[in-house]
């Protein structure tokens, strides 16, 4: 039995973070409102590269949108190494 629960519980928590679709940036969307612009890190404040993106799904998802545009972008730092900004438009799509 809590074998079973333990299951059910990660199914539903990997199903919330899928909810957020990543589209390629030439997608032509339609029925879409466009929600916003969602940004996880700086230029002085980098993520790794999960971090990041999965940091954007997150504030995409807060704003209802179930599709987004991404673009990573990598910076190396003299002493932490490559860091990762990522920025995306969020959309609405019915």
């Amino acid at each position: 039995m809590k074998k079973t629960i333990l299951a059910l519980t990660a199914l539903v928590f990997v199903g919330a973070l899928a909810s957020v679709e990543v589209v390629p940036a030439d997608t032509k969307l339609t029925n879409c409102e466009n929600l916003g612009k969602v940004q996880a890190g700086d230029r002085f404040a980098g993520l790794d590269r999960e971090t990041a993106i999965k940091a954007v799904k997150e504030e995409a998802k807060a704003m209802n949108a179930n599709k987004v545009f991404l673009d990573v972008t990598s910076y190396n730092h003299p002493k932490l190494g490559k860091q990762y900004v990522a920025k995306a438009s969020a959309w609405k799509c019915n």
